[in-house]
């Protein structure tokens, strides 16, 4: 960073940053306790400042000559899988943000990171062996990344108004994170989104230091009548289909045997039954039918008569606390992982 012969002000940095997508009072908030905007008046306090956003904005960003603040544009190995009506720039803030989380997630992670096989009916036999359970389930799942070296964060603290996103999967110093942005807290609408972004994972579609995004997938989500669908690419369509495989264990086509239901208690009965004989979970299949029969107002009550003892977010802190190693970073940086995860007490 070059000395600024103009000095800095407090004013125009935070306005670039609006600019960018960061408002002010965002930015205020992911700030270390000890930082006063005077530091401003000096090289190395902008120099701090601009290190800061790297380290929890995932931005590069430099001061010039004229004092103002410069914003690098994403890295080209950003991949944005999103709606027709969504331009690239509305998701870099959600990307620059997940890169950083996910630099300081897998260097506190407890485990290092091992390859897993691409085989889905492999992947299924580890998932159940691991939980003890008769199918792949959310925390079975959930599970067996972490014990592969695969951190699985949950992203809730972004910007107002920023464009939200279903998932991510990073690739940091060749160590592979997950990141999940679906508020939903149940655990089988999280199993998918979980499944297909560690598909992206073991088919190799994230790059070294890079970033996939998906911000919508269509399985997880109803109400997607007359939305601009993203448009489905051949990683997608195998991401897809190698997280399906591994859910049904093989099973493709097996849910079109759930015939129409008349009611949300019949549906969740049905699926109660289907996937104690089929090994599948339960809730997968109700979300599964929701998608065949484009009936999402009926699984989503059905999902209720589900029993569930602990919500998906909660599980997700719960593995997180266990998995993480808080003395491998600073305090204010565990800190600042959980605060954004809004897993802070």
């Amino acid at each position: 960073m070059q000395d600024a012969k103009t000095p800095i002000t407090v004013k125009s940095t935070f306005e670039r940053l609006q600019e960018a997508g960061y408002p002010r009072a965002y930015v205020t908030k992911l700030l270390p306790d000890w930082w006063d905007n005077s530091l401003f008046r000096t090289s190395a306090g902008a120099f701090q400042f601009a290190l800061i956003l790297k380290q929890r904005l995932g931005l590069d960003v430099s001061f010039g000559q004229n004092g103002d603040l410069a914003i690098q544009p994403r890295a080209a190995r950003a991949n944005f899988k999103h709606r027709a009506d969504t331009r690239e720039e509305e998701l870099n803030v959600a990307a620059g943000l997940g890169i950083a989380l996910a630099r300081l997630a897998v260097f506190a992670s407890n485990t290092s990171y091992r390859d897993l096989p691409k085989d889905p009916l492999v992947l299924n036999e580890m998932v159940r062996d691991l939980s003890g359970r008769g199918c792949v389930d959310f925390e079975g799942l959930l599970d067996l990344c972490w014990e592969y070296g695969v951190p699985v964060l949950f992203l809730k603290d972004l910007p107002k108004n920023t464009k939200k996103m279903t998932g991510m999967a990073v690739m940091v110093d060749g160590r592979p994170a997950i990141l999940l942005g679906f508020g939903h807290d149940q655990q089988s609408r999280q199993l998918f989104v979980l499944a297909h972004e560690l598909a992206h994972i073991i088919c190799g579609h994230v790059q070294d230091n890079g970033i996939l995004i998906d911000e919508d997938i269509a399985d997880v989500n109803e109400g997607l009548e007359g939305r601009e669908q993203i448009a489905r690419d051949d990683q997608e369509n195998e991401a897809d289909t190698l997280a399906i495989r591994l859910i049904r264990n093989g099973q493709l086509d097996i849910v079109r045997q759930i015939p129409r239901q008349a009611s949300a208690a019949t549906l969740a009965a049905a699926a109660t039954r289907f996937g104690r004989e089929s090994g599948i979970d339960q809730g997968h299949l109700i979300l599964s039918y929701a998608k065949e029969y484009d009936d999402w107002m009926k699984a989503t009550q059905a999902l209720r008569f589900l029993p569930q003892a602990n919500g998906a977010i909660d599980v997700l802190r719960e593995r997180f606390m266990r998995n993480t190693d808080f003395s491998a970073i600073t305090a204010e940086n565990s800190e600042h992982l959980l605060a954004m995860q809004g897993f802070a007490e």
